[in-house]
Order: structure tokens, then sequence, then C-alpha cells
């Protein structure tokens, strides 16, 4: 039988300390299994890009939208729990978790050689009117890409990839919610964060 892997080494003295595995809770519930369930392919589909992104050096991803009740923190949920079954160690932190302070650091201390993928619930970013590139800079700090989402029922913003862009964040892609499933032609009542399109 496969021996038991050693105790991580304690971190050097002085140095930041990770954050917890999961500050947010990641054990979800039954939405979650169900929505897991009935969009695997989907859901695969969306962590093989998070793990394409960990690979190009992208560690923290955040997931950000334009209203209330898009479904950010169910899709961030059911992301992390499918990269969890693939064996990856996820960290999910809750809006501005990202940073450690005033001081421009990501939370976990910034360690290029730590494998975990860390997925931040970013809340709202683009709110209605302009877009603020400033106040976006602020929002992304810590920040490697991020995960748009968008209600099936709301046209696309394209300006959104374009300003993430121009302060200096990866787009990774879309995620439609709320999709119509394929028993009925209307929309559900869930988070169906299962159809993910590029940006």
């Amino acid at each position: 039988s496969p021996t038991a892997p050693a105790p991580p080494a304690p971190p050097p003295p002085g140095a930041p300390s990770a954050p917890p595995a999961s500050p947010i809770g990641i054990e979800g519930g039954g939405l979650i299994a169900k929505l897991l369930q009935s969009g695997h392919d989907q859901w695969a589909g969306l962590a093989d890009e998070v793990e394409a992104a960990r690979l190009a050096g992208h560690r923290v991803i955040a997931i950000t939208g334009g209203e209330r009740g898009e479904g950010r923190s169910t899709l961030a949920a059911c992301l992390a729990r499918t990269l969890q079954a693939r064996g990856r160690e996820v960290a999910l932190l809750a809006q501005g978790d990202a940073l450690a302070g005033e001081s421009g650091q990501p939370a976990d201390g910034g360690r290029l050689h730590d494998k975990r993928i860390v997925l931040v619930d970013a809340g709202i970013w683009f709110r209605p009117g302009p877009i603020r590139r400033q106040r976006l800079a602020v929002a992304s700090l810590g920040c490697d890409a991020v995960i748009l989402v968008r209600r099936t029922d709301r046209p696309p913003v394209p300006a959104w990839a374009a300003a993430l862009a121009a302060v200096g964040v990866t787009v990774l892609g879309e995620v439609l919610t709320f999709a119509p499933t394929t028993n009925s032609p209307h929309k559900t009542d869930d988070s169906n964060a299962a159809e993910a399109t590029t940006p």
C-alpha cells in the first residue's frame, strides 16, 4: 500500500500564514449537489479552464458580476467542490479577503510555489452606469484573473472584459446562470451556473 505523505513543514519564522482551506465553507447543501450532478460536463469544462489558468500562473481567481442574485456564491462553491474532487487544494475566500489589510499583498502571502487555487467570491464589480477604472483596479487588487457571471436573461456587456484587460486582470470567460433546463423552455429558480462561454 502507498506510504502516507509526510506532514507539511512549518512555515519559516515571519512568513505570512495561509488562509484556512475554506473560510466561507465549501460543503454546500442539496442545491450544490443537484447542480453538480445535473451539469457535470459543464462544471468539468469550467474546472479545466481554471486549472489551465493556474498552470499559466493565475492563482487567485475572482468570481464577479454586475448585480445581486446572479449565483456567484453558488458558482464558487460548485467550482471549488469540482476542483477538490480532482484532488486540487482550494481556498475559497469571501469578498475583501483577497488582500491582507492595506499591504496590497495576497492574503496567502503570494507564495508562487503554493499549488493551491484561490477562488474569491468577489461580489459586484460592475454597477449600473459608467465603468470607473480606478474603482475596478481597487476592487481587483490581489486577483490574477476573473470569471464573469451573467444571468442568461441579461444582455452581454463586452465593456467589462475590456475594462478588466485595461487594469491588467485576465478574463478567463463568462458563465451564464439561470439557464433554461433541457426539460423545460422556462427559466428555473436555481442558479444553473453551468454554461460557460469565452469573452
